[in-house]
């Protein structure tokens, strides 16, 4: 049975769309990249919420199933990268941009 709550993929990429971020990077980008991006995290979101579901595993596991050595290199990078970000948060006033 269906749960009413249940909304397609074209609905989470709309509602993706209709947020701050994405209507940034559709600005600073173009919408076509946006819609994209935001297509391809609605479907990765939803393979890794599968993986959780049926593996009972946790996020950090899936993501380093996936992605193996790489997964670290990306955590060490963001890691620093938003690091970098949040220190600077208070004389900049922005999220990412």
């Amino acid at each position: 049975m269906t749960d009413n709550r249940d909304i397609t993929i074209r609905q989470a990429t709309e509602e993706l769309l209709c947020t701050q971020i994405f209507q940034n990077i559709a600005r600073r980008n173009n919408k076509q990249f946006a819609q994209r991006l935001a297509m391809w995290l609605v479907r990765y979101i939803l393979i890794i919420s599968s993986m959780n579901e049926s593996l009972q595993i946790n996020l950090e596991q899936i993501l380093l199933n996936l992605h193996g050595d790489r997964f670290k290199k990306i955590v060490t990078i963001t890691d620093k990268s938003f690091g970098s970000i949040k220190n600077e948060d208070d004389e900049c006033g922005k999220y990412i941009w």
